[in-house]
């Protein structure tokens, strides 16, 4: 019976995780959004509290669909969002990148874990 079990909880996570995505996929264009107003030296306070909030949010609903790299990468870009001087732009692209390139196509806990690359 646990398999059973199992499976319907993990067709439960996999159809959460669809109705989630896109809501997920537009915080990651938040953080893009903001990531390309760092590369372009036009950051503003608001953009740079959106992408903080959308990091946050991010970081917190990745894990639960087993997305613990995704979630561990949206909680470094909240950590560089965070009070103080205007993040580093290349490392904030690169991670912006990183998480997008994660969650695209990533199915949640369904035996498969996020492909990793390099």
């Amino acid at each position: 019976m646990v398999p059973q079990k199992n499976d319907e909880v993990r067709l439960a996570l996999e159809k959460v995780w669809l109705n989630s995505r896109p809501q997920a996929l537009g915080r990651v264009a938040t953080l893009q959004r903001f990531a390309e107003n760092l590369r372009s030296g036009i950051p503003d306070q608001q953009s740079r509290q959106n992408a903080l909030s959308a990091a946050h949010r991010l970081s917190g609903s990745l894990g639960m669909f087993g997305f613990d790299e995704a979630s561990s990468c949206a909680a470094k870009i909240e950590a560089l969002l965070g009070d103080g001087p205007m993040p580093d732009v290349a490392t904030t692209v690169a991670l912006v990148e990183r998480l997008r390139m994660l969650l695209e196509g990533a199915q949640p806990c369904s035996g498969r874990r996020e492909k990793r690359r390099s």
